[in-house]
């Protein structure tokens, strides 16, 4: 049976509130963003935008779950979720998409099955 969480490896990086940080950020293990980022952000798994976050960036991630603020475009291999009080102003491109309501979308979405992957 599928979780309706996002899945979990091991503990997450987390910027904390009240930060702020700029540039182009890999991560390999589960990433939290709290604070403010501005950039490129670049992973192969989790990556959450907390309610009170602002993140100006473009984004390629697994799995995109966003509860605060993105503008750029949101890439991801599995799954977007935009969670109730979201807003992103951007492109999305996923094979899956989950909107919440109250949530402010502003863009384009692109929906397509993965490559190598059956149907």
């Amino acid at each position: 049976m599928a979780s309706k969480e996002p899945r979990r490896r091991g503990d997450a990086t987390t910027f904390a509130h009240g930060s702020s940080f700029k540039g182009i950020l890999q991560f390999a293990k589960p990433l939290r963003i709290l604070g403010n980022y501005e950039g490129e952000i670049k992973g192969g798994e989790l990556l959450e935008v907390g309610p009170e976050a602002k993140v100006t960036a473009h984004i390629e991630a697994a799995y995109v779950v966003v509860y605060g603020q993105v503008t750029g475009n949101v890439v991801a291999t599995e799954k977007v979720e935009l969670k109730q009080g979201a807003k992103l102003i951007g492109n999305i491109r996923a094979p899956k998409l989950e909107i919440d309501d109250g949530v402010i979308f502003e863009g384009q979405c692109e929906m397509q099955v993965q490559l190598g992957k059956a149907s």
